[in-house]
Formats: structure tokens, C-alpha cells, sequence
């Protein structure tokens, strides 16, 4: 069947009722990586002067100095997900209505518990907690606000997502992935216009994770992906397989390139490039071999476990981290024990109060959502 048949035939099964998005157990682990990735990021990934470290620590130190790309992954993941639900919702005629009270159900009560406990203990600027509630995070040189943690890529998603579900619901898929692929091939040229600012934390600069993921998802809807193995097979030795080659490529091209070029900060540019296609082929991978070793050790249960808590933990593990330095003070050059302690102890604090909100405070609160939906 050729591709223009494929668009046809998806758009045309999309006037029948769709089934609902199975449950992708493997994704729950990706999306623990995620944060794993980024925790360590933060735990370990400090700055500090090697000649006063043992190996082991200088090691950990510099596998984790790229562990910001989680968040990159957390785009993607999230990309995919979101433009799935969409796609397979979009003849719903309370389609608006029930996306945007899900994403609120989900995303806000976290949110404002964090910040209320954040402002309490003085670990956060009122004007930056306002900049929190209105998702405009990413925004605070231009207000003159002090940056005091994490929220500027959850500003990024929902950005994105004001707009993205009037896209998906009025245009085909098609013109949908024309839309992305521009975005993609455009963003590399926007952060090398924008290396002198803050590109990392604008939504016009950093979209492009999320492109991929709504790209594989307008991918996986278009070629069955989750129904058919052995056309999902033919699709990732046609496409997939390279997309994931490229990434790898490009990542390791720019972290030699931050190594010998005199610019390190292109070397990151090319690394932001990089990381979404690595990440989308990872995922894309996921989806077609689910029998595959990599699938089933993105579905242990306790990189299961860190996806569930991933959201609270993400935006509470930076104030931690906060906390325990004000009672333990800084960390002292070459004390291994001190290093390896305010790591775990950050993510065992951080483990337990994210528990606690999942079963306790998420779930239920969610789970309130039923009352209002369609």
C-alpha cells in the first residue's frame, strides 16, 4: 500500500469508534529513566574540580553531567502520548473539554502542593511561584525573576499543548506531520540564532522533543503500529532503526565536538539536536519489539515504580536537594562519602513524600475527574 493510501485509509478509520490506548508498561519505565536521568543530574552531576576526586567519582560525576537530557526524553514521551490520546479522541465532541480537564486533574494539584510547600519553607520567590501557576517558567530573565527550580520545562509542555489540540483536531495527519518535520528541521536553526540567551528554557528553542514524539505518534497511527507486528517490523527496519542510528551518531559527534572545540556551547546545540532522535527511536524501538530484552528491562517494576511517582518527584527533588544542603552544608573536595550520601538521601526523601502523594493525594484527587468528564 503506498503512502498516500495509508493517509487515507487513517483518516478514514478515524470515522469509526476508535479503541482506547492499551497500556504500555514499557513506557512507565521510560519515563522512570527519565527522572532517574535528571535526579542524578542534580545529585551528582555537581560541579566540581577533578584533580580532587577519586575515579569512581569523577566517573559517576561525568555520566551524569548529560542527565539533563531527561528531560528531553520526558518531551518525547510525552509527545507521543498526548498526540496519541488526541488522535484516537478527535471525533469526540467534548474533545476540548475533556483534554483540558484531564491535563488539569493531572498536572495541578502536584503543582500547587509543591508550591505551597516551596513558598512555606522559603525556597521559592512568590513572583517565581507566579510565574509557575501560568506556566510561563521559562520566561524569567525577561521578568527579571530568579529561576528557583524545575518548572520551566513543565512551562514548555503546556505551551505547547494550548494550541496543539486545534491543530490535531482540524488538520489531517498529513498536514500534521508536515507541521512537525518543519519544527524539527527548524529548531536546530533557532538555537544556533539564540546560543548567546537562554535557549534552553524557551519553548520556541526546545519544542522539538515533543515534535518527535507527536511525529512517531502520527507515525504509529498511520502505519498500525500496535496492531500489526509485522508491518510495525518492516516499519523499523525502513525508518525507525535509522532515526535511532542518527541520533547515537550526533550524540557522540557532539560530545566529541565539546571536548576538542573551542566552542563548547555549540557542541550543545548539536547534543539538544541529538538527544530527541536518540530518544524517539529508543521509544520507537519499544513499540515494535515487544518481545525484545531492551523492552522487558523497561518493564522492572521499579523503573515502573519511579515512572508513576516521576511528575511529583521531578518538580519536589530540586528543593530537596535545597534542604539538605542548608542542614548538612556544601560538599567538601574529595569526600566520597559525603557525595554518594546527599544523593541517596535526596532520593529516598524525595521517593517517600512522592509516594505518599501518588496513593494519597494524586490518585484520589484524579480520580475526581470522572464528575466533569464527557
Amino acid at each position: 500500500m503506498t503512502e498516500d493510501k495509508q493517509i487515507a485509509a487513517a483518516q478514514a478509520s478515524a470515522t469509526r469508534p476508535e479503541q482506547k490506548l492499551g497500556h504500555i508498561r514499557a513506557l512507565d519505565g521510560v519515563r522512570g529513566v527519565a527522572y532517574l536521568l535528571v535526579l542524578g543530574h542534580h545529585c551528582f552531576g555537581v560541579a566540581f574540580h577533578p584533580s580532587a576526586w577519586p575515579a569512581s567519582d569523577r566517573l559517576l560525576n561525568a555520566f551524569f553531567s548529560y542527565g539533563y537530557l531527561g528531560v528531553d526524553l520526558f518531551f518525547v514521551l510525552s509527545g507521543y502520548l498526548i498526540t496519541t490520546l488526541l488522535l484516537l479522541d478527535r471525533k469526540n465532541p467534548h474533545y476540548y473539554r475533556n483534554f483540558y480537564l484531564k491535563r488539569a486533574f493531572r498536572i495541578l494539584p502536584a503543582l500547587l502542593a509543591v508550591i505551597v510547600v516551596c513558598l512555606s519553607a522559603r525556597l521559592m520567590s512568590p513572583a517565581y511561584a507566579l510565574l509557575c501557576i501560568f506556566f510561563i517558567a521559562g520566561f524569567t530573565s525577561l521578568f527579571h525573576v530568579r529561576a528557583d527550580g524545575p518548572f520551566w520545562s513543565l512551562a514548555v509542555e503546556e505551551q505547547f499543548y494550548l494550541l496543539w489540540p486545534m491543530a490535531v483536531r482540524k488538520s489531517s495527519i498529513r498536514r500534521l506531520r508536515q507541521f512537525l518535520l518543519l519544527i524539527i528541521i527548524l529548531e536546530p536553526f533557532i538555537r544556533l540564532l539564540m546560543v548567546e540567551h537562554r535557549f534552553p528554557y524557551y519553548i520556541i528553542s526546545r519544542c522539538d522533543g515533543i515534535a518527535w514524539g507527536a511525529l512517531l505518534a502520527t507515525e504509529s497511527r498511520l502505519r498500525r503500529l500496535l496492531e500489526h507486528r509485522k508491518g510495525a517490523g518492516v516499519w523499523w527496519r525502513r525508518c525507525g532503526r535509522w532515526i535511532l542510528a542518527a541520533g547515537c551518531v550526533l550524540f557522540f559527534a557532539g560530545v566529541a565536538f565539546q571536548f576538542a572545540g573551542p566552542r563548547p556551547m555549540l557542541s550543545v546545540q548539536i547534543i539538544f539536536t541529538a538527544a530527541p532522535m536518540f530518544f524517539v527511536g529508543l521509544i520507537a524501538y519499544l513499540l515494535t519489539h515487544h518481545q525484545a530484552f531492551v523492552t522487558a528491562v523497561f518493564r522492572n517494576p521499579v523503573l515502573r515504580f519511579f515512572g508513576n511517582i516521576s511528575y511529583c518527584s521531578y518538580l519536589l527533588h530540586f528543593y530537596v536537594i535545597q534542604v539538605y544542603d542548608r542542614l548538612v552544608g556544601p560538599l567538601r573536595e574529595g569526600d566520597t562519602g559525603a557525595f554518594l550520601l546527599r544523593g541517596f538521601a535526596v532520593a529516598a526523601v524525595t521517593t517517600l513524600i512522592c509516594t505518599a502523594s501518588l496513593y494519597w493525594f494524586e490518585r484520589p484527587v484524579m480520580g475526581l475527574r470522572k464528575r466533569f468528564l464527557a
